[in-house]
């Protein structure tokens, strides 16, 4: 058990029934994703730091208590594929839905054709949904940013630019 659990078991221990079977054990899948997370969103930092600082100080209905996301979805070896979320506000058009912005690449389908991205496979993200992979594609990329609402959203919009 890792040395600062201690305290925290003692105190359960004073709070829960006894006799108790602790199992305690770091949680390594969560612990990968919030590390490969972190790897997305400092490679990509230029992308995400401006969406960042223009919309923290928009986000209302509670959407300013959720962390924004960088994910990561899909693992190959040398390879990674991921999001990046910010949720904005509750959708006006849809009850218990978030409007989300999510930013990264511009993905054509027939990147998923060509090395090294032909490894990851067609694995249910929709063309032209911002991507971010690592490493980072060389030279000069297309960015988008796109705003959908709800879990599965009926409609969106997308903005492209590249840098």
């Amino acid at each position: 058990m890792p040395l600062v659990l201690t305290p925290i078991r003692e105190y359960l221990d004073g709070h829960v029934p006894s006799g108790l079977e602790w199992e305690i054990a770091p949680d390594r899948e969560l612990t990968v994703d919030n590390a490969a997370g972190e790897a997305l969103r400092t490679a990509y930092a230029d992308v995400i730091t401006p969406f960042e600082q223009a919309l923290m100080p928009l986000r209302i209905d509670g959407a300013a208590d959720l962390q924004p996301r960088a994910k990561v979805w899909k693992w190959e070896e040398h390879l990674l594929a991921g999001t990046f979320d910010l949720w904005l506000c509750d959708d006006p058009d849809r009850a218990h839905t978030w409007l989300v912005v999510s930013v990264g690449l511009w993905t054509e389908p027939q990147l998923f054709d060509q090395e090294p991205a032909a490894r990851l496979g067609h694995f249910d993200f929709t063309p032209h949904q911002p991507l971010l992979f690592l490493p980072r594609p060389p030279g000069p990329a297309t960015l988008t940013a796109r705003v959908t609402g709800g879990a599965f959203p009926h409609k969106n919009s997308s903005r492209r630019g590249t840098a």
